[in-house]
């Protein structure tokens, strides 16, 4: 009877041993286990090519500016005093080498760039209907890229703090806004991506 009694307290302790590791052993399975909750958060580095491309631009343009009204695109117009003012004609051979410095800028989509030839054309078949030789050539009488005749020049002096909004369209093509509070204009301009952002169009959307 003692053997037997024996046996069965060695038997309870050996069970009450077992019982005491159990904790320890599912606390350490349950340590090895990340929650079913748990959001990893990895931030996404945000990309600011776009507006770089507009800022590349405006930069551009006004180191540029006088470059590009270096080409001698207009003939005709006020001349001396002693000659006889010719009326206004588009010289082709000089759009064709101001086109070919924008190409060269990196900046412009070649749909921005037929559209900017397409002026010259057009204003070529206006001044044959409507000969002229006196006064701002029409239709070429403001800035091309920034659609007026006011004070854009004194924005240029502070490109980095011009705020910037980005609205996609798709992977491919976006729309960029800014304004410009000296000559109080509000510009929409359209990239599209290839290799890099190009300039599509720029709008006035003031």
């Amino acid at each position: 009877m003692l053997r037997k009694t024996l046996l069965l307290s060695t038997v309870l302790m050996l069970f009450a041993h077992c019982k005491k590791e159990d904790p320890v052993i599912k606390t350490g399975v349950q340590d090895s286990i990340k929650p079913k909750n748990t959001v990893v958060s990895i931030q996404k580095v945000q990309d600011n090519s776009q507006i770089e491309t507009v800022k590349t631009f405006l930069k551009w343009y006004k180191e540029n500016e006088d470059k590009i009204y270096s080409f001698n695109s207009i003939k005709g117009g006020p001349q001396t005093e002693n000659d006889t003012p010719s009326n206004y004609s588009i010289d082709f051979d000089e759009v064709d080498k101001e086109i070919k410095f924008l190409e060269n800028s990196d900046l412009f989509s070649q749909q921005f760039l037929s559209v900017y030839k397409k002026r010259y054309v057009d204003g070529n078949e206006y001044f044959k209907q409507n000969p002229a030789n006196d006064g701002p050539p029409s239709g070429f009488d403001y800035d091309y890229f920034f659609m007026t005749q006011d004070d854009y020049q004194s924005d240029l002096k502070n490109i980095d703090t011009i705020q910037f909004t980005v609205k996609p369209i798709n992977e491919q093509s976006c729309k960029v806004e800014f304004h410009l509070k000296n000559c109080g204009m509000t510009y929409r301009y359209t990239l599209t991506k290839g290799d890099q952002w190009k300039i599509e169009s720029i709008k006035n959307i003031s």
